[in-house]
């Protein structure tokens, strides 16, 4: 192959693959053809960064509750396409986790945050030993290669929980605020907690009360997805 060929093949890459669809793609760093496209996450809380369709700036959940977190962002709601892609990730695809990543690093610069240090939502150790990985790490790993902070593993989950969806609100933060552990003082970092999606803000919220009781100083949360606030008419 002549010099010009491995260049180009360098360049514009052939038999690239959409991560979804499986039709070739040419130089997309994100792994997606145009037509897997994902739906953005425009209309937001600005505190947790929930979708929400009303006009006004915060959540009911925001207005009510204490999130310990600064604030929370995600480029894409966690439906359609993006939906997929976060079960293909947690079922085997761990190779996702570099292009949400790239994802992650696009939302990171557009927010103009400034942080000292990474870290992710931790996986109980049964449920990472069955699954083989915790998905919010490897995300967490890539994005530290991508905008060049470090990542470090500042928390625990010291308790199984896996029936929040069943649980109320108060209860499920209760439940939250009792699984996650951070044991390593720190010193007034501005710490960045990564995971896959938001749902209710119970675990980020809780993970974030033990970094800044431990001593951070902000936490900001960066996800792939975030859930839809639905609106409740009767």
């Amino acid at each position: 192959m002549s010099f010009s060929s491995v260049l180009k093949q360098m360049l514009y890459p052939q038999n690239c693959k959409c991560v979804l669809c499986g039709k070739e793609i040419f130089g997309n760093r994100y792994g997606l053809c145009n037509g897997c496209s994902l739906t953005a996450n425009v209309r937001f809380c600005r505190k947790c960064g929930r979708n929400i369709g009303e006009t006004s700036e915060y959540c009911d959940d925001c207005k009510r509750d204490i999130r310990y977190f600064t604030c929370a962002r995600a480029p894409f709601v966690f439906e359609g396409k993006a939906k997929k892609i976060v079960y293909k990730f947690k079922g085997g695809g761990k190779f996702l986790s570099k292009y949400i990543a790239q994802f992650l690093a696009d939302e990171f610069y557009k927010q103009n945050w400034y942080v000292d240090v990474i870290t992710f939502v931790p996986m109980h150790a049964k449920r990472e030993k069955s699954r083989g990985y915790n998905q919010a790490e490897l995300i967490a790993s890539h994005l530290s290669g991508i905008i060049g902070v470090p990542v470090a593993e500042l928390l625990t989950r010291t308790k199984y929980s896996d029936n929040f969806a069943r649980m109320s609100r108060k209860e499920r933060q209760e439940e939250a605020n009792k699984s996650f552990l951070c044991d390593i003082k720190l010193r007034g970092e501005s710490v960045l907690l990564v995971d896959d999606v938001f749902t209710t803000g119970s675990t980020t919220s809780a993970c974030a009360k033990q970094l800044i009781d431990k001593g951070a100083k902000e936490v900001f949360v960066l996800t792939f997805c975030t859930a839809e606030i639905k609106n409740v008419l009767y």
